[in-house]
């Protein structure tokens, strides 16, 4: 009986020995990240038969167990990738924001002060320096416009090198992740110490910072772990490795891939989602490449609209106006390996959007234009013609030439290089195309009270016009036409005379009003010495209210604000998202902290309490000795 009795107590001492050992490795790792507390698991001994009857035979320390909850660890990681990545979708977003917001770097004090200075010329077209000042308003207009492009290119190259920086670090904890997983099943007994689990959740939650991540427990006790759309980032003991690649059509641009081994670099761009990876990815894809667009689209719609009228009107030089800005091109870009065989051209700037576009070619004679944003596929057959030029699509038209083979594919980028390519284009303030390159007027001789319109300039293809210029005679409710086509129209009281080439509407257009007497006549001439005509001029600046943009439904100033609306509501909407999703993953801490983390109090009277129980085993040793010293005097005796 006494050898039971010093089995019991020394098991008891065992047992509470460790235990307390347990209770102060939870106290010294109380602020230790991603610890979760440990707790000696205690059973009995199997009991001694005794006749009839079992005999207890002490405690038995069947294992040291964490105390954790893998639910509670997964939303964890799930809230941790969440906030990360709206975290730096925000951030990055606010830039954008705060640029184009700014009065001082956007674009609308810019493009007041241009278009005051174009009022300034027509309040005063003979002035010099009021044309001066409209060439200098453009030249800092240009300079707005390269600035905020210049700003945007920074922030693509930011974004690259943080995808650089956060794929390093992502393969990095990876490998680690790896080794840990063969540390604990090489573990020995199969028993994995507790703290190399604790090590392999904190790189894991570290890597659910970067990206989103599921896991895959083994049998084995290794963790398998996916990224993205269920590519594999570590498999038992192996890491795959991820790598920076460029984007196939545009070399500028770092894109997200995997070493898929014997077949090469995999691109994952598209499927990674979550963490910081998945934050840049997405601002890079949703606010800064639109935005980006934008600014390009509105460049090229205000050169483009002002060019046009500027070329209707005539300068202080007699010359019919040239381009105030330099002509716009649209971007394509060739897939890698594909042939410079597609070219784009701008068709009408009220339908260009802000969009994206990948041509790719079919086979045969067809080809499919497919937009980003809503994946909508224009049809294309070239009927086997080469050069090709399609109808408009979009605002912009394609010319297609032979040399593409079935896969080859294009990226058509219409405003992505607005900004980029804008520069004044004329070289002198006499360049600046004020009046109208016609003049009219009524015959001295005329009798009835017929008006004619100062007349506007639709196309300049006639003009100067030749000889004694056109003649308009009215004649029994018609209009004779000399000088130009047609031959004569019906009088119209008010009535829009469409000259030179009236069934496009291309020409010069003038209005005759009241009621003339047969025989008066109107006259339209070149507009010699009009140092002082403005007309020109008031048409350009009437284009600063006009919707001209975004399917004719936005001015210039209406277009850049509809922009800084949109990154606004984005980047409200990337806040509102980064602050729920810090509440969620606070409270998912605190949930899996409440179960597994350190209470001080806690363990304090868990010490006490195995002291106690400590104590109380140890005594039973000394009764135990006490008894068997009685019975060897006993003997003696």
């Amino acid at each position: 009986m006494a050898s039971g009795m010093l089995g019991v107590g020394i098991s008891g001492l065992l047992a509470y020995q460790r235990s307390l050992q347990t209770v102060s490795h939870n106290i010294a790792n109380a602020n230790t990240e991603g610890y979760n507390r440990q707790r000696v698991e205690l059973g009995t001994q199997l009991p001694q038969r005794v006749g009839p009857n079992f005999i207890g035979n002490g405690v038995t320390i069947e294992g040291v167990s964490r105390v954790y909850d893998s639910f509670l660890t997964n939303q964890v990681r799930t809230y941790t990738a969440s906030y990360n990545q709206a975290d730096i979708y925000a951030q990055h977003a606010g830039m954008i924001d705060e640029l184009l917001a700014d009065p001082k770097v956007g674009l609308m004090p810019t493009i007041e002060g241009f278009f005051s200075a174009v009022q300034g010329v027509a309040n005063d077209p003979s002035a010099i320096p009021a044309r001066q000042a409209l060439v200098t308003q453009g030249e800092t207009l240009v300079d707005r416009f390269k600035y905020l492009d210049k700003r945007y290119e920074d922030l693509r190259s930011q974004v690259n090198q943080q995808l650089n920086g956060n794929v390093a670090e992502i393969n990095s904890f990876a490998k680690a992740i790896a080794r840990v997983n063969r540390e604990i099943v090489l573990s020995p007994n199969g028993l994995p110490p507790n703290d190399l689990l604790d090590s392999r959740d904190i790189l894991l939650n570290k890597l659910s910072e970067r990206v989103s991540i599921t896991t895959l427990l083994q049998d084995n006790g290794a963790i398998d772990v996916f990224m993205g759309k269920g590519q594999i980032l570590v498999l038992n003991f192996d890491a795959n490795e991820l790598v920076i690649t460029k984007n196939k059509y545009d070399i500028s641009q770092s894109e997200v891939s995997i070493n898929s081994g014997i077949g090469g670099n995999l691109e994952i761009s598209d499927f990674i989602s979550g963490g910081k990876l998945g934050g840049l990815i997405d601002f890079r894809n949703n606010v800064l490449a639109p935005a980006h667009n934008s600014i390009g689209t509105l460049a090229i719609g205000l050169a483009e609209s002002f060019n046009a009228q500027h070329k209707l009107g005539q300068d202080l030089n007699g010359n019919i106006g040239a381009g105030f800005f330099t002509d716009s091109s649209l971007q394509v870009l060739p897939g890698l390996g594909s042939p410079s065989t597609v070219t784009a051209g701008l068709a009408d700037i009220r339908q260009l959007t802000k969009d994206d576009y990948v041509l790719r070619f079919d086979g045969g004679n067809n080809y499919s234009l497919i937009r980003s944003s809503d994946k909508k596929l224009f049809s294309i057959n070239t009927g086997g013609t080469s050069p090709y030029t399609t109808v408009a699509m979009d605002g912009f038209n394609l010319t297609i030439t032979a040399g593409a083979v079935v896969g080859d594919s294009y990226l058509i980028r219409p405003g992505k290089t607005g900004a980029t390519q804008l520069d004044v284009n004329i070289t002198s303030a006499r360049e600046v195309a004020a009046g109208s390159p016609v003049r009219t007027q009524k015959s001295i001789g005329n009798i009835g009270s017929g008006q004619i319109s100062p007349g506007s300039v639709t196309n300049t293809s006639t003009l100067p016009l030749a000889g004694g210029g056109i003649t308009l005679t009215y004649n029994a409710g018609n209009i004779t036409i000399a000088g130009a086509s047609p031959a004569s129209v019906p009088y119209v009281n008010g009535g829009t005379i469409l000259l030179n080439n009236p069934g496009d509407g291309t020409g010069i257009e003038v209005m005759i009003s009241g009621m003339p007497s047969n025989g008066d006549t109107f006259n339209i001439g070149n507009n010699s010495n009009g140092v002082g005509d403005n007309r020109n001029a008031l048409l350009l600046g009437k284009l600063q209210t006009q919707r001209i943009l975004d399917g004719g439904n936005a001015s210039y100033d209406e277009f850049y604000g509809g922009m800084v609306a949109d990154v606004g509501i984005k980047t409200n909407q990337a806040r509102v998202t980064n602050e729920s999703q810090l509440r969620l993953l606070d409270q998912a801490r605190n949930s899996r902290d409440a179960l597994s983390g350190v209470n001080l109090d806690e363990e304090a009277a868990n010490l006490v309490k195995f002291q106690q129980a400590y104590q109380a085993a140890s005594q039973i040793i000394v009764t135990t000795n006490s008894m068997f010293q009685s019975l060897l005097a006993a003997l003696r005796g």
